[in-house]
C-alpha cells in the first residue's frame, strides 16, 4: 500500500474515532488520548518530518510495552485505575472473551503469542530495529485485535482503546523511512575487521 493510501486510511480512522467521541459520547483514557493526538499529527504531516515520525514510532512502541507490562501487573493490580488487566491470568481471561467458544482450547496459546509479538513490536519500535517491518507487523496485530474486539465486545470497547487509529499510525510508519533507527546507526559504525595482509 502506498504512503498516500495509508495516510488516507489513518485520516478515516481518526474521523471515525472523533465521530464516536463527539456523537456517541465515547471516552478514552489520558494515555489513549495522547496517542490519538500523536497519530493525528503524524497523519497531518503525512510522515514528512523525521522528528515526528521518530517520536510517534517510539510513543507507539511504548504503548505496546505498556500493554505487555500491564498484563504482568507492572502498572498496578487488577481493578486499579487505568489498568486494563493487572495480571497475566486476567489477560488470558480477556483473550477468552475475544475468541469464539469453539476456539476456547487455543486461548492460552493465543495469549502467549500475542504477548510475544507485542514484546517484539515494542522493542523494535522503540529502538528502531527493522522499523518498517516492525510497524507492518504491529498493523497486522492491531487489525486482528480490532476484528476480534469488534465482533466480540463491540465497537465501543474497540474505540475506547483507539485501536483503528493506532493501526493507522503503525501503517503510516510501515511506509516511511524514519530516522534514528538503531539498525541504521549500527551499520554506520566502522568495521573492526582485521586488516588483510
Amino acid at each position: 500500500m502506498t504512503g498516500q493510501a495509508v495516510v488516507g486510511l489513518s485520516a478515516l480512522a481518526l474521523v471515525i474515532e472523533s465521530g464516536w467521541l463527539i456523537f456517541a459520547d465515547g471516552s478514552v483514557g489520558s494515555i489513549t488520548a495522547g496517542v490519538l493526538v500523536s497519530v493525528a499529527v503524524l497523519t497531518v504531516s503525512a510522515a514528512r518530518f523525521v522528528a515526528i515520525d521518530t517520536a510517534v514510532r517510539i510513543l507507539l512502541g511504548a504503548l505496546f510495552a505498556g500493554s505487555v507490562a500491564d498484563r504482568f501487573g507492572l502498572l498496578g493490580a487488577p481493578g486499579t485505575k487505568d489498568v486494563s488487566w493487572g495480571s497475566y491470568s486476567a489477560f488470558v481471561d480477556y483473550t477468552r472473551t475475544l475468541v469464539p467458544r469453539a476456539l476456547d482450547w487455543s486461548v492460552p496459546t493465543l495469549a502467549a503469542v500475542a504477548t510475544a509479538l507485542e514484546t517484539l513490536i515494542a522493542i523494535g519500535m522503540i529502538l528502531g530495529i527493522a522499523a518498517k517491518s516492525t510497524a507492518r507487523l504491529a498493523t497486522a496485530v492491531l487489525i486482528a485485535f480490532a476484528a476480534a474486539m469488534w465482533t466480540s465486545v463491540g465497537f465501543d470497547e474497540m474505540s475506547s482503546y483507539g485501536v483503528l487509529v493506532v493501526a493507522g499510525g503503525t501503517a503510516i510508519l510501515g511506509t516511511c523511512d524514519t530516522a534514528l533507527r538503531l539498525d541504521h546507526l549500527l551499520r554506520r559504525l566502522p568495521s573492526r575487521r582485521p586488516a588483510v595482509e
